[in-house]
């Protein structure tokens, strides 16, 4: 339907009201007055920090642009009620090129050629990570954002003080930025050595805000040698950026004040890596070097998720020793606690999750060579699979001298449990008890497990309480032939191989060893030696808590012995120091030339037809071994 006349009029009426409002809107924001601003400035960032801010004035150059020059004199943003006194950030002038057109389109302004005069920044963070430079909110970066860089900035006469309580990091110094480049350089104390970092990156004027930016870090004290070079995409853009990196400290948890991954204390590290920043992700391209003697490369992605940190990485030992992951600090709580309770075996390494924070992570990894003494271990790889608080050691294959260890470890702290629980299966195969134990007295092919669940915070402290089993078990080896004499309480035997031949050996048909686990206790439930001339078993108990030994083997010989043992052999002491004892003394008693004697005369007097009668002889029965083993197993 066609507009009268009238409509017509009426429409270009409103169009042109429509276009004056326009203008209007246009020149009133390209000759506002800026000064109208100010105390709006002052309420929304003392709304967004948490701290008052003052500012003495706000001024503008000229009387239309839509690019003018903003100048701010007197910024003054105090520190948070937590932070102490004194100001967070002082300026005595800030001055910007505002284009001021984007507000139209409900973006907000855009700024250019930023020059600060006399700022003094005073950056403080507490022991328990809170910052006051962060807000009153910690703003996390989306996923995909990659952030820009600064363009046209520039700093005149910059003082900057950190007091950073998580770090141990104290620095006071001065930067500037103009032409010639980015320099920044502060002195203080990092724990309780001297410390300088230095800043020096290229100039940040004239340059695009996504061009390559090159620029150098070196932190310079005692406890730790940090030089990182490398380029963000944009100036100071710390969101996007490749950085080479080397690292030498005298442990491992000084370079983890500085980048915060949760690492431990170890011997002194030399460390390199290629690593990248894209958004909120890091990528470690590669790192190489040692910790102690223990010699690495690796490479790992760390990806944030949904509000969780996920890790993905390779770790490869050409040498590993456990002995590297422990600093002096770990070192001397292991000797307190040996001083206190003894020598101990079993390990007192810490498996408490408490404080692993939203984190899932897959770590393979692969030692060629182990670093231990006077073990049958070689060599370890296996599978770390972290799911919060639930870990697993998954694909654990030990090498050994003969033989090789595999099975799987787990410790779950799920559900909001105070100590976590501990299950172990390990199983043990193709291997030799000659190179278990370190001697050829005793040789066969031996087969073993470990299945034990227990909790505590340490692995010692699970196994104290742990519930489960575990053996060992030996078919068709050998034994000396005085020591199956000794199993079957033959004395006769006995002296007469060490008198003929005392390296004769005779077979060892069966040796199994199993152990029932009830809070912590070892219980023999099937202990049988199984030999040539000889049948000796054995029982008692193994205490895991405090590694005590108290076991008794009694045997009997295959031929009838006019002299033979008339008490059971005792095995006594602790799992670091095992004792024999002989003639019914306590397990554990020393074996010494009173209890031999007392033995010896025993069975002499029995010999003789003195004390106990004699029971008649019976040829003892031989052991189906492999149903033995099958129980223990």
């Amino acid at each position: 339907m066609a507009l009268s006349a009238k409509g017509r009029q009426n429409v270009k009426r409103i169009g042109l009201v429509v276009l004056a409002v326009v203008f209007t809107a246009i020149a009133m924001i390209g000759a506002f007055p800026v000064g109208m601003f100010r105390g709006a400035i002052e309420e929304r960032l003392s709304a967004h920090l948490g701290a008052p801010v003052q500012i003495g004035a706000v001024g503008r150059d000229g009387i239309f642009s839509f690019k003018p020059l903003i100048t701010v004199q007197e910024l003054r943003i105090a520190q948070p009620d937590w932070a102490g006194r004194g100001n967070m950030v002082h300026a005595r002038s800030i001055q910007a090129r505002v284009a001021v057109l984007p507000i139209l389109l409900g973006r907000a302004p855009r700024m250019e050629d930023i020059t600060a005069t006399g700022l003094n920044l005073s950056l403080v963070r507490d022991r328990d990570g809170r910052a006051n430079w962060e807000g009153r909110e910690k703003t996390p970066a989306r996923d995909g954002d990659e952030g820009r860089g600064l363009a046209g900035v520039a700093i005149r006469d910059g003082h900057i003080t950190l007091r950073d309580e998580k770090r141990s990091l104290t620095l006071t110094g001065s930067f500037k930025a103009d032409g010639t480049g980015v320099r920044a350089e502060a002195k203080g104390w990092f724990h309780e050595a001297l410390a300088t970092v230095t800043f020096v990156g290229a100039p940040i004027v004239g340059v695009a805000s996504d061009a390559r930016y090159p620029f150098q870090l070196q932190l310079l004290s005692p406890l730790l040698q940090l030089d990182a070079r490398g380029a963000s995409v944009g100036a100071l853009n710390l969101r996007t950026m490749s950085l080479d990196i080397r690292a030498k400290a005298p442990n491992l948890k000084y370079l983890d004040d500085v980048i915060e991954a949760g690492l431990f204390g170890t011997r002194p590290i030399d460390l390199t890596a290629k690593v990248r920043h894209s958004g909120r992700d890091w990528f470690v391209d590669r790192l190489s070097g040692r910790i102690g003697s223990s010699r690495l490369v690796a490479n790992a992605n760390v990806l944030k998720r949904d509000e969780r940190t996920k890790i993905d990485a390779d770790v490869h030992f050409s040498e590993f020793g456990f002995d590297d992951l422990s600093d002096a600090e770990g070192k001397a709580k292991d000797a307190a606690i040996e001083k206190r309770v003894g020598p101990r075996v079993l390990p007192g390494t810490r498996i408490n999750l408490a404080k692993v924070g939203p984190t899932d992570g897959r770590i393979r990894f692969k030692a060629d060579r182990l670093l231990l003494n006077s073990s049958a271990f070689r060599s370890l790889a296996g599978t770390i699979v972290l799911e919060g608080k639930l870990l697993r050691i998954e694909n654990i294959l030990a090498g050994m001298s003969s033989g090789r260890m595999t099975g799987l470890l787990e410790v779950d702290q799920r559900g909001g449990v105070r100590h976590p629980k501990l299950s172990i299966d390990l199983k043990f195969a193709d291997g030799r008890l000659e190179t278990v134990i370190g001697s050829k007295d005793v040789t066969g092919p031996l087969q073993g497990r470990v299945a034990l669940v227990g909790s505590g915070d340490t692995i010692r402290e699970a196994l104290a309480t742990a519930d489960g089993r575990a053996g060992l078990a030996v078919e068709g080896g050998t034994i000396k032939r005085t020591f199956a004499a000794v199993l079957g309480q033959d004395l006769g035997k006995a002296i007469g191989a060490v008198l003929k031949d005392k390296d004769a050996e005779v077979p060892l048909r069966c040796l199994v060893v199993g152990f029932s686990a009830t809070r912590g206790e070892l219980i023999a439930r099937d202990f049988v030696a199984d030999t040539g001339i000889s049948l000796g078993t054995g029982r008692g108990r193994i205490s895991l808590g405090s590694e005590r030994i108290s076991l008794s083997i009694s045997g009997q010989s295959r031929n009838p012995s006019a002299l033979r043992l008339e008490d059971p052999i005792g095995v006594g002491g602790t799992l670091s120091s095992p004792t024999i004892s002989a003639a019914g003394e306590p397990p554990g008693s020393k074996l010494d030339g009173g209890a031999m004697i007392s033995a010896v005369g025993k069975s002499i007097g029995r010999a003789l037809g003195i004390g106990k009668k004699e029971r008649s002889f019976v040829t003892p029965a031989p052991i189906d071994c492999r149903a033995a083993a099958r129980r223990v197993l």
